[in-house]
């Protein structure tokens, strides 16, 4: 549960769109969704922004993997009620 939370606070967008105001003080996933234009779009800019944006989420999924191995095995198994 502590995996889900954290990354839909991390992702969350809505907010964060209402709370921020000054450019300077953007988030990571705002800051990836202003790079993309009406007109033109530079991919790479966005994959290389959005590399350090994946890094806590990953860090946060592998310190926490044993719990999440150990909530999903229990209904995996076949047989059991």
């Amino acid at each position: 549960m502590a995996i889900f939370t954290f990354i839909s606070s991390w992702n969350d967008y809505f907010i964060q769109l209402i709370m921020l105001s000054f450019t300077s003080d953007l988030t990571i996933s705002l800051g990836i969704a202003k790079l993309q234009a009406e007109n033109l779009t530079d991919f790479g800019l966005i994959m290389a922004e959005a590399a350090p944006a994946v890094a806590p989420i990953l860090i946060v999924f592998i310190a926490l993997q044993k719990y999440f191995t150990k909530g999903i095995t229990p209904g995996a198994v076949k047989g059991r009620a």
